[in-house]
């Protein structure tokens, strides 16, 4: 009993937790994932080329808004969209996680509306520019929200992959930043890093669905929560 530490790890042998048949058995493989890392990526490089043309914009506010990142702004939208659902699906698969469908579905609808109201903004002639503003502000603010009880719905689950919980974190701080509405700058440096957290999620899917039993020649181990 001397020699008893009760706080030392336990010494038996991990237990070796089966992944969900839904995920190893299911639609997902692990090229898949690796496509959506790679969209996750390029929605990264987006959002970067949409800030380097706001910068442009106001050191040149004489030029008029160029036309194509309206269009871009509303692409990057439907991207985000689609991978929240795509990652909704892996996370229902992997983690049996519930309760995100509707976070991610009034994320894709502020969005949207954010990126037409963002066109309708340069109008020349517009009957209530007042509203206009009234409205951008508040889908800001549902956005930011709904973007933070997803995060909180992220960090719920249990056993998650660590660039998942890192991605809970960055896209609840920024969904913060983004309710605030005086703080959307910090917040869209905050969604940038989302969007690489995202992309480590679907590759660390990947990897673990590539060493999955069954799916390659490798001997089964414990389930990895690495990102």
């Amino acid at each position: 009993m001397a020699g008893h530490n009760p706080y030392a790890p336990p010494r038996a042998p991990l237990i070796e937790v089966p992944l969900p048949a839904a995920f190893v058995a299911g639609d997902w493989a692990p090229g898949q994932l690796r496509v959506l890392g790679a969209l996750a990526l390029g929605c990264l490089f987006g959002v970067l080329a949409l800030l380097a043309q706001g910068i442009w914009a106001a050191l040149n506010p004489q030029h008029p808004a160029l036309p194509w990142a309206y269009l871009l702004g509303l692409l990057l939208a439907l991207l985000w969209g689609y991978l929240l659902l795509r990652l909704k699906g892996l996370l229902g698969d992997r983690f049996a996680a519930r309760g995100l469908g509707w976070p991610v579905g009034v994320q894709l609808f502020a969005g949207l509306l954010l990126s037409g109201l963002a066109a309708l903004g340069e109008a020349p002639a517009l009957a209530h520019p007042g509203a206009l503003e009234l409205g951008y502000f508040a889908l800001c603010v549902a956005l930011g929200l709904s973007q933070a009880w997803f995060a909180l719905g992220l960090r719920r689950i249990r056993q998650a992959w660590t660039a998942l919980r890192l991605f809970a974190f960055l896209l609840f701080a920024g969904g913060i930043l983004c309710a605030s509405v005086v703080l959307l700058v910090p917040a869209l440096l905050l969604g940038m890093l989302a969007c690489l957290a995202l992309a480590r999620v679907f590759f660390a899917a990947a990897a673990e669905l590539q060493g999955a039993p069954g799916r390659s020649g490798e001997q089964p181990g414990r389930v990895s929560r690495s990102g």
